[in-house]
């Protein structure tokens, strides 16, 4: 009986962003207090910080539990927040190839693969 590698495995968010709600701005905090801040949320790993263009910050996770924790705050050092996925960063694209796909359609195969949220042919010509 052959098992998957990846039997039990679990996508998560790997890179989440802290934004402010309200009148504060985590922007405005000291970036020793964000740093000292999440350890304790997420515990002694390595945590590494980004500060994005729009000042909030951008947590890179490191496991499904230390995204739990985060994406269950709403505030952070007394400011009101919301934790969201990065928009571009938890995703990536790639080509499967399968003759055994062409019967798919594309509908089918973003609503029967695991982690595909969109499928687009690629139709080559040979002369």
């Amino acid at each position: 009986m052959n098992v998957s590698p990846f039997a039990g495995w679990s996508p998560f968010k790997k890179f989440m962003v802290i934004s402010s709600r309200g009148s504060g701005k985590v922007a405005d905090r000291s970036p020793f207090k964000i740093h000292r801040e999440l350890k304790s949320i997420l515990g002694d790993e390595t945590i590494e910080v980004t500060k994005l263009s729009s000042g909030d910050p951008m947590v890179e996770l490191k496991s499904n539990d230390q995204a739990k924790k985060l994406g269950a705050i709403t505030t952070f050092l007394d400011i009101p927040v919301t934790v969201s996925p990065h928009k571009s960063l938890n995703s990536s694209k790639g080509v499967i190839r399968s003759r055994d796909l062409r019967c798919c359609s594309e509908e089918e195969m973003v609503e029967d693969l695991s982690g595909v949220t969109h499928a687009r042919r690629i139709k080559v010509r040979r002369e």
